[in-house]
């Protein structure tokens, strides 16, 4: 198995949300595109959920601890979620290349691709789940040791249950150490709002731009422009709570050239649009 082709910081281009369906009895639609590989933990509450995809509608029961897995098909789906106490689901989005590339170098007889399991209870996973959404207040993933451990094993404890083969993971060593790479993330946050610039971090490592490129790939599993757009648009999620901040304002405080280029990037990697998602009243932070 080839290490360097997985990464070792996947969360550092994860997403975390909310989705919360307020007491009493309420039915709320979600609606998206999956673009990335999905999971939803149920951390309060029950409800049951009407799903809608390509012709086929199926029910289903959620409580604490349920967990849902939705693998990235571009398709759209619809939910419906009906609760008569309330509940809140936390939606974990990442990229499908990290499950895909763990389970080709791992070898796996895993399917191509990956089918949607609505609802299953797995102690392990929940736990990691509720280790790395709670270490970034609910919102934004942490990026500490733990959240990298936890980041880790959610990858392979999803391989091993979409697979049936729990596969190896090697760090590679064409990837950033924790710590560069913890510099390398800060100095990007501190620039999102202009044109990434990477000739002074190069400079800095002793690295050429093309050598940058291929190890900051390595070790995210995204390349540069699509990591930043990712931060972007987690850093979008707390602004769009606030419905007085017009979204050309925030299109050109986050760096995009417009706001149909804000939207464009935001709905590629949410599914939905940044409108959408504020009419969610998705929360900024889990309780």
């Amino acid at each position: 198995m080839d290490g360097a082709r997985i990464s070792p910081y996947p969360h550092l281009s994860w997403c975390v949300y909310e989705l919360a369906v307020q007491r009493p009895r309420v039915m709320a639609m979600h609606e998206c595109r999956h673009v990335t590989d999905r999971l939803w933990l149920t951390t309060d509450g029950e409800a049951t959920v009407h799903w809608s995809f390509n012709g086929n509608d199926t029910s289903y029961r959620v409580g604490v601890g349920s967990i849902g897995f939705f693998p990235s098909d571009g398709g759209r789906h619809a939910m419906t979620i009906t609760s008569p106490v309330g509940v809140r689901i936390r939606i974990l989005s990442l990229p499908d290349d990290h499950l895909r590339s763990v389970a080709t170098a791992g070898d796996l007889p895993h399917p191509a691709p990956f089918q949607a399991i609505p609802t299953f209870r797995d102690v392990s996973l929940r736990g990691h789940l509720l280790r790395l959404t709670e270490a970034g207040g609910g919102f934004e993933v942490a990026e500490d040791t733990g959240a990298d451990i936890a980041a880790r094993e959610i990858v392979l404890r999803l391989c091993e249950l979409l697979a049936g083969v729990r596969p190896d993971w090697l760090k590679g060593s064409s990837t950033f150490p924790p710590a560069v790479m913890r510099q390398i993330v800060d100095h990007l946050d501190s620039n999102l709002a202009s044109q990434v610039s990477l000739t002074s971090l190069c400079e800095g490592l002793g690295l050429s731009p093309s050598h940058f490129a291929r190890k900051f790939q390595h070790s995210v599993g995204v390349s540069v422009n699509r990591f930043v757009n990712r931060r972007r648009i987690r850093k979008a999620f707390r602004s769009l709570q606030d419905e007085s901040v017009a979204l050309s304002r925030l299109s050109l405080d986050l760096g995009f050239s417009s706001q149909s280029h804000f939207t464009r990037v935001f709905s590629g990697l949410t599914g939905i649009t940044p409108m959408q998602f504020r009419r969610l009243g998705v929360r900024p932070d889990a309780p």
